[in-house]
């Protein structure tokens, strides 16, 4: 199983690296029109058509290489003709770049240029890791990022049983190992973003647009903190070698009322099952997907289909009962699946019990006592 990390390295932004920029998005351009006009995909066969004018145009050799390769990678995933937007300019390493002793070398039209730089000991861990890409990346900030994308065959571990786990909004996620991890708090941050959005927004003035500019993505790395520590405890209490998730391609076509759809369309389902899909191929864990359809309303005992109300599942074949979510869970740990193409409304369970472990009531005390 091939896992991949990319390392991040912020850097200067010189005179010369903001001009190689130019000149490489520009080219990067001339490709793609040529490309997607000749109706190329392949980089050797467009590599005669393009060269010679990248050359003219200031870039080095290995640059041009580099610039037609990613030209013809765009055209070829496009439906349409690609318009380049984000200033990203791809590197040949070791031929355009190079890493030693803490020491990056980067070709640029003004020849190298190298910068002492400092990576974070947390990366140690990368570091017998087989390097696959490098970029040049330019944020809408001015920032300058040098990104090292690292691969490595992680084996399978061979493990027997399958964990189930259920997304939703009240509950952020519930295992079928019986952790819950309720969302409460979550909610209760989400509605002061929101007012505060909503104040500033309706007060207009040039200071509350600035803080408005200034708080802008806070919630989102909020979500995305939440969620790198809900799946990291999902996979670190992993006693199984599969994991189960709910493919939820289309959740956000389910319309229930206003109230249903501001939470769900504001919530991150799909960032917290990447989160836990990386995580758990990294201990080589395997994860699959299946169709969440009726997962909350069929009894995971006997495998009839019974009543959910306000969270909470009720089997009138053999009268089991529990927590609608836990249900699901169960239900995908057996890997249930009736149909691929129909999905089930989001689960709504009504349990706000701090006192199960996984909650993230009861992770945000342990955090705050450490």
């Amino acid at each position: 199983m091939k896992q991949i990390t990319t390392i991040k390295i912020k850097i200067p932004l010189t005179n010369e690296i903001n001009r190689t920029m130019n000149i490489y998005i520009k080219g990067l351009q001339f490709c793609i029109n040529q490309a997607w006009r000749r109706k190329i995909v392949n980089n050797i066969e467009l590599h005669p058509f393009v060269y010679k004018s990248l050359r003219k145009r200031g870039l080095q050799s290995q640059l041009a290489i580099a610039c037609i390769k990613q030209a013809t990678g765009m055209v070829k995933k496009a439906k349409t003709k690609p318009v380049v937007f984000k200033q990203a300019m791809r590197y040949n390493f070791p031929r355009s770049a190079s890493l030693k002793n803490n020491i990056l070398s980067i070709a640029t039209v003004k020849g190298r240029q190298k910068f002492d730089i400092n990576i974070a000991d947390y990366f140690s861990k990368y570091a017998n890791w087989k390097i696959v890409e490098s970029m040049l990346i330019i944020d809408r900030k001015g920032r300058c990022f040098f990104c090292l994308s690292k691969a490595k065959d992680i084996p399978i571990k061979k493990r027997s049983g399958k964990l189930g786990i259920d997304v939703g909004i009240n509950n952020v996620a519930v295992t079928s190992s019986r952790q819950f991890f309720n969302a409460r708090q979550i909610k209760l941050k989400k509605i002061r973003f929101l007012k505060l959005r909503s104040k500033l927004q309706a007060k207009g003035t040039k200071s509350a647009k600035r803080l408005l500019k200034r708080i802008s993505g806070r919630e989102k790395r909020f979500m995305a903190y939440w969620n790198h520590i809900i799946s990291k405890q999902i996979v670190s209490d992993c006693k199984v070698g599969t994991i189960v998730l709910e493919d939820l391609k289309n959740i956000r076509k389910q319309r229930k009322g206003k109230r249903f759809n501001f939470w769900l369309n504001n919530w991150s389902f799909y960032q917290l099952q990447s989160f836990i899909r990386y995580k758990s191929e990294r201990e080589g864990i395997k994860v699959i997907k299946v169709s969440p359809y009726m997962t909350s309303q069929t009894c995971s005992r006997c495998g009839s289909i019974g009543s959910r109300s306000k969270g909470f599942f009720c089997c009138s074949h053999c009268n089991y009962s529990l927590n609608a979510d836990l249900n699901a869970s169960f239900n995908l740990a057996k890997h249930h699946s009736k149909s691929d193409d129909v999905m089930v409304a989001i689960t709504q369970p009504n349990s706000l019990n701090y006192d199960v472990k996984g909650t993230i009531g009861a992770i945000a005390t342990e955090f705050r006592a450490n």
